[in-house]
């Protein structure tokens, strides 16, 4: 699972430390799966400040072990799509070897 956001968008009115336009981010953790905060649209560079707020209340234990859970579905449903992606990949280069193999054959 991810960190913090897969997404941001520039909220209005908020503004951080440092004089700009915060960030609305989601975090993906699991102790705040979902969660949105917002912070500085620098976060991760040197120039940025510490401006941090929850958007949303805390989560119930109930909702954060239901979204949890699904988190780790999706995360082994695509391993496994990923999988069988590249398990097709193989039969695909294995199916034209070998059609390559009999055409080859067919004409010598």
């Amino acid at each position: 699972m991810e960190n913090s956001a897969d997404s941001s968008q520039i909220v209005e009115g908020v503004i951080c430390h440092c004089g700009h336009f915060t960030t609305l981010k989601t975090s993906w953790t699991e102790t705040n799966p979902g969660r949105r905060f917002r912070g500085c649209k620098f976060y991760g560079r040197p120039d940025a400040c510490d401006f941090f707020s929850w958007l949303d209340p805390p989560a119930h234990p109930r909702y954060k072990s239901v979204i949890n859970g699904l988190l780790r579905n999706k995360s082994v449903a695509d391993k496994k799509r990923e999988v069988v992606s590249w398990k097709f990949r193989i039969y695909q280069i294995g199916f034209w070897l070998l059609m390559c193999f009999v055409v080859i054959h067919v004409l010598l």
